[in-house]
């Protein structure tokens, strides 16, 4: 079933830890295999931007049900694409989607945001400028949930000016919509973490160490059937605990507000279920970015 614009969508578990990575070239001392790592400043590094390099392979052990992939901390220029095929076997013989060519940075500016004559007024792109100030995060969705078992990534970036590609962490997921959408009040903002300290001269001076804040967001997902609660929520509470990496989309539809509002994260509690009424159950749930 395609993915609804009109409601949240939550993604896990993360296969790519369990595949075999294969394809590309890439600096010996920064692996292909670093894309396994949940730090995401352990990346990997391809020696080139030529298409060789810069593509892989994610053979999975046995079929699972894919809907999208996630590569997350890299490099990827303004202009960079993805292309993304799946495939039922392990062999890459018998392909069964592709996603075509999925631009790196999707529209990330409001249309107060650009002045006229800028490069960038009409399509709204991500400027070279502001490339580092946003988390470095490309999506691939599926349009239907896939039973694949290998996955074929192709990265275009000749314009990258640093050389090559890096990439932190990848992301390659079932993804989940609650029948019913979150309900009225559901909270987005930011954790600070910067530690401020103020001195004890006369203009009590203040010392900040600043750090980068994580976004963060809170809902309540009030009307669960019981197969929902118990099937997908109470399971990923046990899978993903408050460490395992979830994609968190507000809405796939590629405008600037979602693209703010989108993020992998992890939960922050493990909230219990409330069955508030016949057949109905509620659920809280908080999620913290991970950078």
């Amino acid at each position: 079933m395609p993915l609804d614009p009109n409601r949240i969508a939550l993604g896990w578990p993360n296969y790519v830890d369990e595949s075999v990575l294969s394809g590309g070239q890439w600096v010996t001392q920064l692996p292909l295999s670093h894309l396994q790592d949940a730090r995401t400043a352990v990346v990997a590094k391809s020696t080139s931007l030529a298409p060789a390099s810069t593509q892989f392979w994610m053979t999975l052990p046995k079929r699972r049900r894919l809907h999208a992939l996630c590569l997350y901390a890299h490099n990827l220029s303004p202009t960079a694409t993805l292309r993304v095929r799946v495939y039922r076997d392990t062999a890459g013989n018998d392909e069964i989607y592709d996603t075509g060519d999925v631009k790196a940075w999707p529209v990330t500016y409001g249309l107060d945001d650009l002045i006229w004559g800028e490069p960038n007024f009409w399509n709204r792109q991500l400027s070279e400028d502001d490339r580092e100030s946003y988390t470095p995060r490309t999506v691939a969705l599926f349009d239907e949930r896939l039973i694949g078992s290998s996955v074929h990534v192709q990265i275009n970036d000749p314009d990258n000016s640093e050389g090559y590609v890096t990439l932190g962490r990848a992301l390659l997921c079932d993804i989940w919509q609650p029948e019913l959408n979150v309900s009225y009040g559901i909270q987005h903002g930011y954790d600070s973490g910067t530690e401020v300290k103020t001195a004890l001269d006369i203009n009590r001076t203040r010392y900040a160490r600043r750090v980068t804040p994580k976004r963060t967001v809170s809902f309540d997902l009030a009307h669960l059937t019981e197969s929902e609660a118990f099937l997908r929520v109470h399971r990923l509470q046990r899978t993903q605990d408050i460490v395992g990496e979830i994609l968190y989309l507000y809405s796939i539809t590629p405008i600037a507000t979602n693209f703010q509002r989108n993020m992998v994260c992890h939960q922050t509690a493990l909230d219990p279920l409330t069955h508030s009424f016949h057949a109905n159950f509620e659920h809280g749930v908080s999620l913290l970015e991970i950078l």
